[in-house]
């Protein structure tokens, strides 16, 4: 095996270990017990209870004008930051995915199905802001990555 092909391995190993730590802390929300899983899915299954946002940017108009309150940045920042990996390490472990329109196809369907997810499972809503907010993530990532390559990689 070359020293190309253990690389490659290695960035493809780094990149299951983010999406699988991805989907347990982010998308389900696993903290070391299935309990609050549980609860959250019961309370999402209420009749009347609303597991959807369909309006862009209604959700982050509200936190932006709550931006003094905790929760407010602690969702802006959970739904940027948990993604900025994706931008970065997609097109550095699947050489093939090398272009921004590239990235962000493919982070807008794994989004997507994310959001789906929760919504079928109850485990969260589904919410076009989280999708924007995510999206703005992997943007970074990939941006910060070409920034990185063009300015200490490739001279």
């Amino acid at each position: 095996m070359t020293k190309v092909d253990k690389r490659k391995i290695t960035l493809r190993i780094i990149w299951w270990i983010y999406i699988i730590a991805l989907f347990l802390l982010v998308v389900i929300k696993f903290h070391g017990s299935t309990s609050g899983i549980i609860s959250r899915i019961e309370n999402n299954s209420l009749p009347g209870s609303i597991n959807y946002n369909l309006i862009p940017f209604r959700s982050i108009g509200t936190q932006l004008e709550n931006i003094s309150e905790g929760w407010a940045r602690y969702n802006l920042i959970g739904n940027i930051v948990p993604f900025m990996p994706f931008g970065f390490l997609l097109p550095i472990a699947f050489r093939k995915i090398n272009s921004f329109w590239k990235v962000i196809g493919v982070g807008f369907i794994v989004d997507l199905c994310i959001e789906v997810f929760q919504y079928i499972t109850k485990t969260g809503s589904f919410d076009v802001d989280d999708i924007i907010l995510n999206m703005i993530g992997i943007a970074l990532g990939y941006l910060f990555v070409k920034f990185i390559n063009t300015q200490f990689v490739r001279k």
